[in-house]
């Protein structure tokens, strides 16, 4: 007999740390979470899961963590006040502000840890909904708006994704992603080491990154210039169309624009993208001829090529390689996402320009506007003025860019509120933080991984334990501050609206069942959480995969479009974009890490040490050894960083961790983990975005770096 809620012993669940949604059984000894371990019985993850899922109940039982309301009552000083004071207040301030200035001048920012909890992301949204606010910033603008971008020109909306069918695949080329400590962001896959080394058996396995990554280094890898992808992914398209080698009935027969994109490739120069990527052109011409070898080819990429100055043309074109080059829509290909919810099998519309930023002008992305004007848009006056920020998750000090200038906005605020686990440097400015809860002491169902699976999975999971001291869900706390300003969620289904007319109030959770029950899932094999309850492990879905659906692209001529003005527009500006000169930065991840906010677990951070990577032969040009302390600067500003030879770089690139210079915030062991703050490298404002998505230039951008103390 499985345990209940809080009771000792060992209870079956699920991590939320990322879209793998891996398997643990976690013990619990006197209503605690002593330890985890990876879930044998999980038919998707087999007993696998990472360091950080094994580490998570650290969080949960973090000392530092908040598990009461805490007031800001001094700069950097808080005191504990009950859960009513607080709502009264903040329910109060933002209703005399949105009656004053309106709903707009009230922004909100979401970052990493609520993304996969269900009530808590979908709620924040309801909520933002409720009270009227379209300024919606999050963590999408540094990582993802590029690739939602690319799908809305290619499919007519951003959440149609072209997914690699890694199971099947027997060639695999891989752009600007290190899945192997990822764990296949955008993929549900996880197992991706097993499966890559699967594919790299039957083919091969091609990384192409500036940076000999973990699974750069497994496989095979192909050093590249940073930010020069564009050239190589029109080179090789040159070669698919000037060998024969393109795809020409699927092209006529699914597709609209291929004649404009292969005129533009005849401008292309194989002398030209080879100087620009720094690769020979037999190099290029072979990996076009490698990726049609096989009807079971595929290209993949992710944060790599979605962070620099044409990241939107750099995702449009790598889902153009899979079509040109014949490797879309059949098994061991690229295909769209396997439905498990209503009416996820068809085509959803909108999603890109709903509305525009006040600085900059930029579309939203999903509905997210860039963070990179989001300090701009707190301290610049006039009509739409920022005079409120609730966060959720978020460490938008950290986590975006803005540096000193993002500082002075939230000091200038009326009302920032952050509803998370810690309070962090973000958090520090808040006048309230908001206790929410970790994945242990909730239920869900691993909603994120649905638009991203091609054998799909179900797992529900009740909270392993009671909430932690006065800790609740986000979605109760946003639902009291609505009833607080006499408003409430909107309802977006005839049940939420019947559920509302008798007075209650449906859960995303509930939601999110009848989709279940209404979709695929429910058809082939009458799927839902009741059912789920008698199968803790999860279940494998018995779904026909709907190789290359077409009832999934929104365009009105339901054609997978290989053109358009932007697409035209974006080429004209790389070719008259000059190459970067000097050192260019880049990002990396640690296994152990995943963004700041897992920082305060000793187990995972105590072996992380945030230093800049360089080669060798850029040190020693610089007077540099290994433990020294350098300066690391651009025109945007400078950091401290010590330096670490690494000669996994290509030469003229260094990288540096991303979420580091703690400092200021509650948490005592991320304070300690040393590092600077990368972002005040990145600069703010509309001359750092990309102007199509929004997207942050954080990859690839020009540094200078000079020894501190030289000899």
């Amino acid at each position: 007999m499985r345990p209940a809620t809080g009771e000792d012993g060992d209870h079956v669940t699920f991590c939320r740390i990322c879209t793998a949604v891996c398997g643990l059984v976690a013990t619990v000894e006197d209503g605690k979470v002593v330890r985890a371990r990876p879930d044998p019985d999980n038919p998707s993850s087999q007993g696998h899961a990472c360091v950080k899922g094994i580490a998570y109940h650290g969080v949960t039982h973090d000392p530092d963590r908040v598990t009461r309301p805490m007031k800001r009552v001094a700069p950097g000083r808080f005191e504990p006040v009950s859960w009513d004071e607080a709502l009264d207040d903040i329910a109060a301030r933002l209703s005399a502000i949105i009656a004053e200035h309106g709903p707009d001048a009230v922004a909100s920012y979401q970052g990493n840890p609520p993304a996969y909890a269900t009530d808590g992301m979908t709620g924040f949204r309801m909520f933002l909904k409720a009270l009227g606010t379209t300024k919606i910033y999050g963590a999408g603008s540094q990582d993802t708006n590029a690739r939602f971008t690319a799908n809305w020109i290619l499919y007519g909306s951003p959440l149609t994704i072209d997914v690699p069918d890694v199971n099947n695949a027997d060639f695999m080329l891989i752009f600007g992603a290190n899945p192997l400590i990822s764990h296949g962001s955008l993929i549900f896959t996880p197992r991706v080491r097993h499966q890559l080394d699967a594919v790299a058996a039957r083919g091969g396995v091609v990384v192409v990154d500036p940076r000999r990554s973990e699974t750069a280094a497994r496989y095979e890898h192909v050093a590249i210039e940073p930010n020069s992808d564009c050239w190589l992914m029109l080179a090789m398209l040159k070669t698919l169309a000037d060998e024969g080698l393109a795809d020409e009935a699927f092209l006529a027969e699914r597709c609209a624009g291929w004649p404009e994109l292969r005129a533009a490739l005849a401008g292309i120069d194989y002398d030209d993208a080879a100087r620009r990527t720094g690769m020979a052109v037999e190099t290029i011409k072979s990996l076009a001829r490698r990726l049609t070898a096989s009807p079971k080819s595929v290209c993949y990429g992710r944060v790599g090529i979605c962070r620099g100055p044409h990241a939107t043309l750099a995702n449009f074109l790598l889902s153009a390689l899979n079509m040109v080059g014949g490797t879309f829509g059949h098994e061991g290909g690229s295909t769209f996402a396997t439905p498990v919810l209503a009416g996820s099998d068809r085509a959803t519309t909108g999603g890109y320009d709903e509305v525009r930023s006040r600085v900059g002008n930029f579309p939203s992305v999903t509905q997210f506007l860039p963070s990179a004007v989001m300090p701009d848009d707190i301290l610049e006056p006039g009509p739409g003025k920022v005079r409120a920020l609730l966060s959720l998750g978020g460490n938008v000090l950290l986590a975006a860019p803005g540096g000193d200038r993002l500082r002075r906005g939230l000091e200038q605020l009326e009302l920032s509120v952050s509803f998370d686990l810690y309070i962090n440097e973000a958090g520090s400015y808040a006048d309230y933080v908001l206790p929410g809860l970790t994945f242990y002491e909730r239920a869900d169902l691993p909603m994120v991984p649905f638009m991203s699976m091609v054998q799909p999975f179900l797992q529900y999971t009740e909270p392993v334990i009671a909430p932690v001291g006065e800790a609740r869900s986000e979605f109760d706390t946003f639902c009291d501050i609505l009833a607080r300003m006499r408003l409430r969620m909107p309802a977006a289904s005839p049940d939420e609206v019947a559920a509302q007319a008798a007075g209650g109030q449906m859960r995303p959770l509930e939601v999110l069942d009848g989709a279940i029950r209404q979709g695929p899932a429910g058809v082939h094999g009458d799927w839902s959480i009741d059912k789920l309850r008698d199968h803790p492990h999860g279940v494998m879905l018995d779904i026909p995969i709907p190789w290359g659906n077409q009832e999934k692209i929104a365009h009105a001529d339901g054609r997978i479009h290989l053109w358009d003005d932007m697409v035209g527009a974006e080429l004209d500006r790389l070719f008259a974009a000059a190459p970067v000169d000097g050192l260019k930065l880049l990002s990396r991840r640690d296994m152990r890490s995943h963004n700041g906010w897992l920082h305060n677990v000793d187990r995972l951070i105590r072996s992380q040490k945030p230093t800049l990577h360089i080669h060798s032969d850029d040190a020693a040009e610089r007077g540099l050894s290994d433990g020294d302390r350098a300066t690391l600067s651009n025109r945007f500003g400078a950091i401290e960083v010590e330096v670490e030879i690494n000669d996994d770089h290509r030469r003229g690139t260094v990288s540096y961790p991303h979420c580091f210079g703690h400092g200021t915030g509650g948490w005592q062991r991320a304070n300690r983990a040393g590092g600077a703050n990368v972002n005040i490298l990145l600069g703010h404002g509309p001359d750092v975005v990309e102007a199509v998505s929004g997207t942050t230039l954080m990859d690839g951008i020009a540094v200078e770096l000079t020894a501190l103390h030289p000899a």
